[in-house]
């Protein structure tokens, strides 16, 4: 078997788990919700946009910042594995020629995304630039040459022995992605384009020089950063169901004890104690309810009417309080709950109080935030968290916990 055959067959197993996971992802209650979301996003930026006047600068710089962070994101699938260090060593240069390409393939695969983006931002940009929308592919082009050299810098990265400079490589592409942004949206966005067309040219040829063939890969390196890349995908599955590919890290968070120590002191069932326990210290769910909460605030913050605020704050409970279930395989996962004689119903009453506590906490962030703009919407906030808080604990939790059983 040649190296080619050998990763178009990893690139066909790859593919193939992904898909068979997507069907799961992608489920009906997830896409209704991210629809809902777009939705109500959408409509929030559009009444946000009209109230800009040329020239804005606070928005242009978050903006900014949200591209240059969008372009930072994303790295290259090289799927090299552990035993690649022994086995494909005495073929480099053929890996080489490999990696090469997956950097043309992770750009392809990665222009999608960038397109949405570039594409949501241009009515920010019409507004405070006093542009035409058809300019969108003048913006489209700096953003993914941008991309294009940062992969090019990560795969140089691949040959660089120091740690050191590896991290200065990647901090200076980040600073010049966010140098072509601020040309774009502060200037003009031909001025952006030629910046990264120069960027591309001068910053290849110097990569090629200084990174030729004579360089070595970093092999730990290589397979360190793809691992990394494949658990960040499979923590995101493991929100929607199973993956026996995902491998937990947790962290002792000493200085949340006395927080636990406060949240399980009435409640001595051991199932209780555990699970909250491994939620605190799994970030794949303690991270997850961070995250959506405060895109939650974001959203509540700048979106008017009391009807989509309300829509808002039962969406972003939902989408918690779903994507906190598979928190149940825990126990699956524990053996000593077969062997310790304690009774099966405190899982789901344990799990049910966990959501429970969580998703009022949210609902309180949601509603003190909104008082600050609004009192009447607040009490309406308040009702509808309530209410869907006891209905998806109390009817919807427990039936679908008894199926995962």
């Amino acid at each position: 078997m040649t190296v080619i055959s050998l990763f178009k067959q990893r690139t066909a197993i790859y593919q193939k788990q992904l898909s068979r996971y997507m069907k799961y992802v992608l489920n009906d209650h997830f896409v209704l919700a991210l629809l809902l979301l777009l939705g109500a996003g959408g409509f929030g930026y559009s009444n946000y946009v009209q109230t800009l006047s040329e020239g804005a600068v606070l928005p242009r710089i978050i903006l900014v910042m949200i591209m240059t962070l969008v372009i930072s994101t994303g790295t290259i699938a090289t799927l090299m594995q552990a035993a690649d260090v022994v086995f494909l060593l005495p073929l480099e240069q053929e890996v080489k020629k490999i990696l090469e390409k997956n950097v043309w393939k992770s750009f392809i695969l990665l222009a999608i995304p960038l397109s949405f983006v570039s594409a949501a931002a241009m009515p920010l940009l019409v507004v405070t630039l006093q542009i035409e929308f058809s300019n969108w592919p003048v913006f489209l082009a700096t953003v993914l040459l941008l991309k294009y050299f940062d992969l090019r810098v990560q795969y140089s990265a691949f040959l660089e022995k120091d740690h050191g400079k590896r991290r200065l490589m990647i901090s200076i592409v980040k600073i010049l992605s966010a140098v072509g942004m601020i040309f774009s949206i502060f200037v003009n966005l031909y001025s952006g384009l030629i910046l990264a067309v120069l960027l591309v040219l001068a910053g290849t040829f110097y990569l090629k020089r200084f990174y030729g063939n004579d360089k070595s890969l970093q092999w730990t390196i290589i397979i360190e950063k793809e691992e990394n890349r494949l658990q960040k995908i499979y923590r995101f599955i493991n929100l929607f169901t199973e993956v026996s590919f995902i491998e937990q890290h947790p962290n002792r968070l000493k200085w949340l004890d006395k927080w636990i120590e406060i949240q399980s002191r009435k409640n001595k069932d051991p199932h209780y104690y555990y699970i909250v326990r491994s939620f605190y210290r799994n970030q794949s769910y303690s991270g997850l309810v961070l995250r959506l909460t405060l895109i939650g605030i974001l959203l509540i913050l700048f979106i008017p009417g009391t009807i989509i605020k309300l829509i808002l704050t039962i969406l972003f409970l939902y989408l918690i309080g779903f994507q906190l279930i598979p928190i149940y395989q825990q126990f699956k996962q524990n053996f000593y709950f077969q062997l310790y004689p304690v009774k099966e119903t405190g899982k789901i009453k344990s799990i049910q109080r966990l959501i429970g506590e969580i998703l009022s906490i949210v609902a309180i962030i949601f509603i003190g935030v909104n008082l600050t703009q609004e009192m009447s919407s607040s009490g309406i906030m308040f009702i509808g968290s309530l209410i869907f808080i006891y209905g998806f604990t109390i009817y919807y939790l427990p039936r679908r916990l008894r199926k995962m059983e």
